[in-house]
């Protein structure tokens, strides 16, 4: 590991008071955009948090997700864990992410994430018009936040929505930090659960993406069986989980925040667009980041890097670096040329990008319209936040209109 006048801290870092990024981070991106952090295996690690070298660490070439699976590479846990398995698509680089990225892209672009809004607009009146029939206070967060992205991924996909608790269940012990043996057995069952899903296409395909890889792989040899299966199983996870956690993050920002809550139920149409987009900005899933491996040496902020050691970006924390966004610690959904790095940059740009925010965009004007009452039926001090996951969850939101 290079050398560092500053010691390691602790990484993850426990979330910040009111939802907000960990405290940890402003003074990180002033003082040492660069910095040396101690992962939970043990192992160190570089986290990058200022928005110029978030950038610039996701589109270098030379920090690789596949080097994970490079004997002595750092982990992020002790033991067997994701950087291992050579199927999944975070854990490529080049042609194979490539590949694989192809072959899911038409059913998350933003052309079919426009052809999706009609049925997703159906989805949120539904799950509204359930939550309105509840007595009060609701908990909005498992009421509705949780179930409008799954129940949309399921479709999308092509897994029973019947099946959609088993599906978080799944999802909420895979994307914790820490201790991996319950992580692994539970990926071992969902991807097992895709391949019952996969056979079940085989033999009675369906207009979904699902059918469509399995048509990918039998007739055009686009991608392998152990590839296919581990692609679905990403895709029901990745597909919701950052989703359900935005929105309800995003609920409680808005709620918390009045003014631009009564900003946004008074002009929806013309403040839906940017406040999703000052959500992903200040109120992003993840506080935490996907660790890379420099295959050379390799020189970021004037830190030297040296090959095998391992890279963080945070996108999170660019998000509030104020060489980009003017007054960033303030939530303002008219602000302009919101041009954060949540989805990230580069290769590895989330490809599901286009519908995320279709769905925020559905969810936050659907809400403002119908229920501009909407209010915290708690001190916002009260809500409660659960760490130890790749994305911030609340244990529950309730509410009143």
């Amino acid at each position: 590991m290079s050398s560092s006048a500053q010691d390691p801290t602790a990484f993850p870092f426990p979330p910040g008071p009111l939802g907000e990024p960990p405290t940890e981070l402003s003074g990180l991106r002033s003082a040492c955009p660069v910095s040396r952090v101690t992962l939970p295996s043990g192992d160190e690690a570089w986290v990058v948090s200022g928005y110029d070298e978030v950038v610039t660490a996701l589109t270098d070439r030379r920090l690789s997700r596949a080097a994970l699976r490079t004997p002595g590479a750092p982990r992020m846990v002790k033991g067997p864990d994701f950087g291992d398995n050579p199927y999944s698509i975070f854990n490529l680089d080049g042609a194979d992410h490539a590949r694989l990225r192809r072959l899911i892209a038409g059913a998350f672009a933003p052309r079919r994430a426009e052809e999706l809004r009609a049925r997703v607009q159906e989805i949120t009146d539904e799950l509204i018009d359930r939550v309105a029939a509840l007595p009060q206070p609701v908990d909005i967060y498992h009421e509705f936040c949780t179930v409008l992205p799954i129940w949309v991924v399921c479709e999308i996909v092509g897994a029973p929505l019947a099946d959609r608790d088993r599906i978080k269940t799944w999802t909420e012990t895979l994307m914790s930090v820490g201790p991996n043996e319950r992580r692994l057995a539970t990926r071992e069952a969902m991807t097992a659960y895709v391949r019952e899903l996969v056979a079940a296409r085989r033999a009675e395909p369906r207009h979904d993406l699902l059918s469509a890889l399995v048509q990918a792989r039998d007739a055009d040899d686009r991608l392998s069986e152990a590839e296919l299966s581990w692609l679905g199983a990403e895709l029901l996870l990745a597909g919701h989980d950052t989703t359900v956690n935005t929105i309800g993050r995003g609920v409680f920002q808005l709620l918390r925040h009045r003014d631009q809550w009564e900003l946004l139920t008074a002009r929806p149409d013309e403040l839906t667009e940017p406040a999703v987009e000052e959500v992903f900005r200040y109120a992003p899933p993840s506080d935490v980041g996907l660790l890379r491996v420099a295959l050379e040496d390799v020189e970021l902020a004037g830190t030297s890097i040296g090959r095998g050691e391992g890279v963080i970006p945070l996108m999170h924390a660019s998000s509030r670096d104020e060489r980009q966004f003017a007054e960033p610690e303030r939530f303002d959904i008219t602000r302009a040329d919101n041009r954060h790095l949540v989805f990230g940059y580069g290769p590895h740009h989330c490809p599901g990008a286009g519908v995320a925010r279709m769905e925020l965009q559905v969810a936050f004007g659907t809400l403002a319209r119908r229920l501009p009452g909407l209010r915290l039926a708690v001190d916002p001090e009260e809500v409660k936040w659960i760490g130890g996951h790749i994305t911030l969850r609340t244990e529950g939101l309730p509410v009143t209109f």
